[in-house]
């Protein structure tokens, strides 16, 4: 029995081959056991649990190398999502995002950003099955201490999967600015040599109200097949925000079809045992 786990989280079967192709290789990399997940929630009229075992044992079957288990539980979405890693000992989940699901849809973009908001585990979101193994990931290092949150799960590729990594930030020209993530810089470097990890940095051009679209946008162009961003903190948004949504609303959906591993900012955050 592994002590920690992958979650593919099943909300919609559609999206199936999509969810396991990179839950299968999260699971992989980091060899940790793989879990797939159904919630019947009362507020949405689909597969009841006994439907649903059924289908995941058909879909465990398919994945025989890893010996995967499934559990179908009944109850408030996002109560369990946030249960998982003390449920399911879960330290990872992936999820699919439809951006042309209707609203109601729990594979719609900003349904799952709701409900993974308090998730204590890094979650990833993925619109299309695993095209390559992730052997470019990127971040982004800004001038928020957020930033420094990626910094773990950006070691666990380069450790684990031996992927390259690259650091995308912009020049800021505001000597406060400038400073406090040249201060993250100094974090990031100390803790990236400890554990014998390198990166390539990228300077991103470019202002918009939303940078990490631009972070996004580069990172597929730099030919990264995984991006790790931070969640903003609700506690934090200004005003802007709260009417026309924060940047990962649009990141979730990017038309690059990049998955993009969410970190919520909290101080109660499960991560891997290593």
């Amino acid at each position: 029995m592994k002590d920690q786990f992958v979650i593919a989280y099943l909300a919609d079967f559609s999206m199936a081959e999509s969810v396991l192709s990179h839950a299968a290789e999260l699971a992989r990399m980091l060899n940790k056991g793989l879990i797939l997940l159904y919630v019947e929630d009362p507020r949405h009229r689909l597969l009841t649990v006994g439907e649903a075992e059924q289908r995941l044992i058909q879909l465990e079957s398919t994945l025989p190398a890893l010996n995967p288990a499934h559990a179908a539980l009944k109850g408030d979405t996002r109560q369990i999502i946030n249960a998982l890693p003390t449920l399911l000992n879960g330290v990872v989940v992936v999820a699919g995002v439809n951006p042309r699901a209707p609203l109601h849809s729990l594979t719609a973009p900003r349904r799952v950003l709701r409900n993974f908001a308090q998730c204590k585990i890094a979650y990833l979101t993925v619109q299309q099955p695993l095209a390559a193994p992730y052997t470019d990931v990127a971040y982004s290092i800004d001038f928020h201490k957020e930033s420094k949150e990626k910094l773990i799960w950006a070691s666990y590729f380069a450790r684990f999967n031996r992927s390259r990594l690259h650091m995308l930030h912009f020049d800021y020209s505001d000597p406060g600015l400038h400073n406090k993530w040249h201060n993250n810089i100094l974090f990031m470097d100390k803790f990236f040599a400890g554990l014998n990890v390198t990166y390539t940095p990228h300077t991103v051009s470019g202002r918009a109200l939303f940078p990490e679209t631009i972070v996004c946008r580069a990172a597929a162009q730099t030919g990264c097949s995984l991006l790790i961003s931070v969640t903003t903190d609700t506690r934090n948004r200004d005003v802007v925000e709260w009417f026309a949504g924060a940047s990962e609303d649009r990141i979730v959906r990017n038309r690059h079809l990049l998955p993009i591993l969410f970190i919520n900012p909290r101080n109660d955050i499960y991560v891997l045992c290593d």
